[in-house]
């Protein structure tokens, strides 16, 4: 860059001044005693005019309860030095915690992938160039939050805002190195500001996005809470699969959540989201797992999932083969008679990203963490048994203590999350593995392991150092004792895995079984090596069971194989005594990245999907408030109000005294919302004389039930 055109940017840059971070989209939505507010992260990579630097540090959520005249109470307003009121203190706030403040981009590119210089500094607490501002706490990110402390049936505005971390500059700190009594000046940059800019030699406090002001504003919204209609369901979280269903060729297991930013423009669409993901340079067993990202197109029906709209097509003859490539390999595309077709996105969203607002909703697919976790993330297991050991019927792998761990972080990098299957024995019989402490014979497992996604058997090492696994040895606990003890290490080495230098075996896991022994322990005895024991005695000894196979007198229990007479047959008295029968079996089924070409098919229907009424429902019916003060001026503003509340979706409700007089007849019919506001005036349309005070009836029909109940009104 010339030095002429580095000034003139310069020039332009300060003509420009400083600019706020981009204004989010606010939406929000409603049930009882609560408010859902989700937002875009639009801000996050907005490019200061002023600098250059991507310089996003956070939002806050201003609440109003008056329409927006105040933004809280008087603690809550904030002033300069001057005693000047210059804004208020903000409801909730979410910035950038520690890490993803040092990690942050400072040209606003993706640092995983270039050289580009990230902030490498912490920014929080007051602004040191405006301490009336609070920079946030290192709360870290979000793009949700949810008000409970809201009465139903009251309004609420709320706006957001992002802001920036202002501008840096240095620090200077005087030293007198030599001890001669001359101090000198030594000037440290904030990393944050590689460019070494000032303003007038001086940094920037912090700005934030413009406040909204009205409805007409992205970021402003006023919203109402209450209980959705009564007969409105809609999944949550601990039914998700209901509404993201997993189609068969799908691995990725990733968290899956939705919601629900504004139920007016809800669809009864069949969407099908994809994964599109691109191959890493050291990709395993061909998945393709690298930058993943969703798309969303409506398709026609469950089983063929065809889509119902096509955004463009493509003659073949008229392309390259890695053009043709390309686009087949765009979820939802197709290819006939020399025509590739496209479907039409509703939707490209980044994984790990919440994504805009879609059909009315909003929705984020949650990745496995790029850093290894300290054990492997297991999703479920699927145990298979018959077995009656340990006193109970083994519903799942209730006396497995699974320690299942990355060998290394480079293994994790590979992204070698498979799942295994474990099959037991009954004795030490399975596979025949090195062990590390132990030259005199091999170990011989009860149990061996599969690689379910390879079909491949899982070579192990055993580490042979008790139960806890720690030198120097413990031989009490089973250490150096040539044999599988519970909690004893074993590396996966040798799951061999197809990558693109071929074939490699390599070490992907470690997994301990910790077997709980306490609940048998207290009916074995501990073997003495004095004593005697009859066949089938469950003894004790170097923290493990051992079951006699014969009368013992002196015999150190061990899982060595002789054969003392030249029979092949062990003459070993004694045999470990397992918590599981031959045949039993353990899927552990791994948490896995997303892989391109997973896939779910959403029933958008299901959301506020309406239900029957029923009698039960109707019972919740109520009247808010009751009684109705007359000068109690409850959510009042130009006239009287009083609300029915967990009304079904469509019901009519007929008012009268309590002599049996008609006062009113009032027709409820709104699809999610369970309120109707009543103005207490009589008449057909409302507009008669106001009711008295006394007492009154209320009877409410819906789809042939009938709910009664009364409510007062005194002054």
């Amino acid at each position: 860059m010339s030095k002429q055109f580095s000034l003139l940017l310069v020039f332009t840059q300060f003509l420009v001044g400083q600019s706020a971070p981009i204004t989010p989209t606010l939406y929000a939505t409603v049930d009882h005693e609560r408010v859902y507010l989700a937002w875009n992260n639009a801000a996050e990579q907005s490019i200061d005019s002023l600098t250059n630097y991507a310089d996003f540090e956070g939002y806050r959520i201003y609440r109003s309860t008056d329409g927006g005249e105040t933004w809280g109470d008087a603690h809550d307003k904030l002033y300069d030095h001057n005693g000047n009121f210059i804004g208020w203190r903000p409801f909730a706030q979410f910035d950038l915690d520690k890490d993803e403040d040092e990690e942050f981009c400072v040209y606003g590119d993706e640092c995983e992938t270039t050289n580009s210089a990230t902030r490498s500094e912490e920014i929080s607490g007051l602004d040191p160039y405006n301490t009336r501002i609070n920079l946030g706490e290192n709360t870290g990110l979000t793009h949700s939050f949810v008000d409970s402390a809201v009465i139903d049936g009251m309004d609420y505005t709320y706006v957001i805002t992002a802001y920036d971390m202002g501008l840096r500059t240095y620090e200077i700190e005087y030293s007198d190195d030599d001890g001669d009594g001359v101090f000198t000046a030594d000037t440290t940059w904030s990393s944050s500001n590689p460019d070494h800019i000032t303003v007038e030699g001086e940094g920037l406090a912090s700005i934030e996005s413009p406040f909204g002001t009205s409805v007409f504003d992205d970021n402003y919204v006023t919203i109402t809470p209450g209980y959705y209609a009564s007969n409105v369901w809609f999944p949550d979280q601990d039914n998700i699969d209901t509404l993201f269903v997993t189609q068969d060729s799908t691995i990725g297991t990733g968290d899956k959540t939705y919601a629900v930013v504004d139920r007016y423009e809800l669809t009864d669409e069949l969407l099908k989201f994809e994964i599109q993901a691109s191959l890493a340079d050291d990709v395993v067993e061909n998945m393709a797992c690298e930058n993943p990202q969703i798309y969303v197109y409506e398709i026609d029906n469950a089983t063929d999932q065809s889509p119902v709209s096509i955004a463009a097509q493509y003659s073949t003859s008229e392309l390259t083969q890695s053009k043709i490539d390309s686009l087949n390999d765009l979820p939802g595309s197709s290819e006939n008679s020399g025509v590739i077709y496209i479907p039409e996105y509703k939707m490209i969203a980044d994984v790990d990203e919440i994504s805009d607002k879609m059909s009315g909703i909003q929705f984020e697919f949650e990745n496995m963490p790029k850093v290894a976790q300290d054990n492997v993330l297991v999703d479920e297991y699927y145990w298979n048994t018959d077995s009656l050991s340990y006193t109970r019927p083994l519903t799942g792998p209730w006396f497995l203590d699974l320690e299942f761990e990355y060998s290394n972080q480079s293994t994790y990098d590979r992204r070698l999350n498979f799942d295994y299957l474990v099959e037991f024995f009954d004795s030490p019989r399975g596979d025949t593995v090195s062990n590390v402490y132990c030259s005199t014979f091999p170990t011989v497992l009860p149990f061996s392991i599969t690689n379910i996604t390879t079909g491949k058997r899982v070579s192990l090492t055993h580490k042979d150092l008790g139960t806890t696994g720690v030198l120097p040895p413990d031989y009490d606990e089973g250490a150096f004792d040539c044999s599988w003890t519970r909690n004893e290490e074993m590396k996966f080495w040798g799951d061999t895995l197809t990558t693109v230098d071929g074939e490699e075996a390599i070490f992907t896991f470690t997994l301990e079984l910790e077997i709980p022994l306490y609940e048998k322990i207290g009916d074995s005895l501990a073997w003495s090596e004095t004593g005697t024991y009859v066949e089938k005695s469950v003894v004790y000894h170097k923290a493990m069971l051992w079951r006699s196979q014969e009368d013992v007198f002196l015999t150190e229990p061990s899982a060595e194989f002789y054969d003392d007479d030249g029979d092949g047959v062990n003459d070993n008295p004694w045999v470990p005594y397992y918590p599981w029968n031959d045949g039993d079996s353990l899927i552990i089924y791994t948490e896995k990245f997303y892989v391109d070409g997973d896939s779910w098919v959403v029933d958008m229907s299901l959301l506020g999907r309406q239900e029957s009424v029923t009698e039960n429902k109707l019972e919740d019916i109520s009247v808010v408030p009751n009684p109705y003060m007359v000068r109690s001026h409850f959510q009042e503003e130009a006239e009287r109000r009083l609300r029915f509340t967990r009304l079904p979706s469509e019901c009519q409700i007929t008012v009268y005294t309590v002599t049996g007089e008609l006062v009113t007849v009032i027709k409820h019919s709104d699809a999610y919302d369970s309120n109707e506001w009543w103005n207490l005036r009589s008449g057909k349309d409302h507009d008669g004389s106001e009711v008295a005070p006394g007492l009154y009836i209320f009877v409410v029909e819906a789809e042939g039930f009938e709910h009664i109940g009364k409510f007062a009104v005194v002054r």
